[in-house]
């Protein structure tokens, strides 16, 4: 192996390693803390792979729902619904929550999203629920509690939750729109309307008189909600040491029958079928902006290789053997003849061709024609007369000089008659 060809291959080989360690730290499966989805299929940090699991083992099947809530199969008896990165639509609330009335059970916790007005977003959901992310303040996530209830009985002391849900009744909608319009509030308005109530499970905050909600459970019809604030307490990096993971699995266990299967809502993570290995990859490749610059890195690089003029092998040097050869070896040099005869250099061509019949001699090659004819006699007055050297000088003699003819005298002499 040539000194150039192993610079190409280390050339290559670096540049190999690094698009590799840089697709490594840059896949989706690192980016956890960048793209958290409570998703059953991720097994990082941020999923609930583990918190399905452990719900399969107690005797509930889980499976991973990836189609829409409304317009497609029907909604299951138990679903949990954690942190949506697409929010479902009103059609899909309807269907869920219509679901849940006939005996349905719903996990929730909704993704906190802040607004450009310094508020946070509410989602067709979580409007239908009456509860929204209150803005935290010093103190809202201290002092958590356990609220009495046979959900909660005999659980460790919880974590502090990162943020807290309020109730959104229908007077404090009202006043807040209002307060937008500059009007005064109606005094016949109900504070509750047809809000459902929260059972508290899990509540925070320092005042006695006003806690905040962390966990709780909202009759609806013939089936519940389980509403959550903070859904980290769930992920695969928490859900083994934190009591609101036991919370969540009682209820599950509580409130469906062993022939249910809970559902984890996939659709709305953003993950619309089971993908390949291969697929994600180029997903990941053509579809998000570090993949994006890392294979457009890699194209220069390999142009830039390219424009070099780097070889990646080395050229083909062996002949086919004669019993293949599909040409005659001579049709070449006829071609080549033809070109030197139009170029008028068929006497240049014929002294280069003799060069290689003067080394087997010891001789100098030849400079022209007169040299030429002194080599072929001097040839013939060592080794005798033969047909290939007559060959030659026919060929010298010929006006125009025939290359073809010269070519295959030097074939014959020098394959058919020793070396000396």
């Amino acid at each position: 192996m040539n000194r150039a060809r192993s610079r190409t291959i280390s050339r290559v080989t670096a540049i190999a390693l690094v698009a590799g360690l840089a697709a490594f730290f840059t896949r989706p499966e690192g980016r956890a803390a960048a793209d958290v989805k409570r998703s059953f299929f991720r097994t990082t940090p941020d999923g609930v792979a583990a918190l399905a699991r452990g719900i399969a083992r107690l005797g509930r099947p889980t499976a991973p729902r990836i189609t829409p809530l409304a317009d497609a199969e029907p909604v299951p008896g138990a679903i949990v619904l954690l942190s949506p990165q697409v929010v479902p639509s009103p059609a899909e609330v309807h269907a869920l929550l219509e679901r849940v009335r006939a005996g349905g059970t719903l996990v929730y916790a909704p993704l906190l999203v802040p607004t450009v007005y310094g508020t946070f977003r509410v989602t067709p959901l979580m409007d239908s629920l009456g509860v929204a992310f209150r803005m935290t303040r010093e103190g809202d996530v201290e002092n958590p509690e356990w609220v009495s209830h046979p959900l909660t009985e005999g659980l460790p002391s919880p974590h502090p939750p990162r943020r807290v849900l309020r109730r959104v009744t229908e007077r404090s909608l009202l006043e807040r729109v209002e307060a937008e319009r500059g009007e005064t509030r109606r005094p016949d308005v109900a504070s509750e309307g047809s809000i459902a109530p929260v059972e508290r499970l899990l509540t925070t905050g320092t005042s006695e008189d006003r806690r905040w909600i962390g966990a709780g459970l909202m009759p609806l019809g013939a089936g519940r909600v389980l509403v959550l604030s903070d859904d980290a307490s769930l992920s695969n990096a928490r859900a083994g040491e934190d009591p609101l993971a036991l919370l969540v699995i009682r209820a599950l266990l509580t409130h469906t029958a062993p022939a249910d299967t809970v559902f984890f809502d996939e659709f709305h993570q953003g993950i619309r079928g089971y993908e390949s290995t291969a697929r994600r990859w180029a997903g990941f490749a053509l579809g998000t902006p570090g993949g994006r610059t890392l294979f457009h890195v890699l194209v220069a690089a390999f142009l830039a290789l390219v424009c070099a003029g780097l070889r990646f092998g080395s050229p083909m040097t062996s002949v086919a053997p004669p019993d293949r050869e599909r040409r005659s070896p001579l049709e070449h040099v006829s071609a080549l003849g033809d070109l030197y005869e139009k170029a008028g250099a068929a006497r240049a061509a014929a002294l280069l061709l003799l060069a290689r019949l003067a080394r087997t001699a010891r001789r100098p090659p030849p400079r022209d024609l007169p040299e030429a004819e002194a080599l072929v006699r001097e040839l013939e007055a060592r080794r005798g007369a033969h047909p290939a050297l007559a060959s030659i000088r026919r060929g010298l003699r010929a006006d125009p000089v025939d290359l073809t003819m010269i070519a295959a005298g030097i074939d014959d002499h020098l394959t058919k008659r020793p070396t000396p």
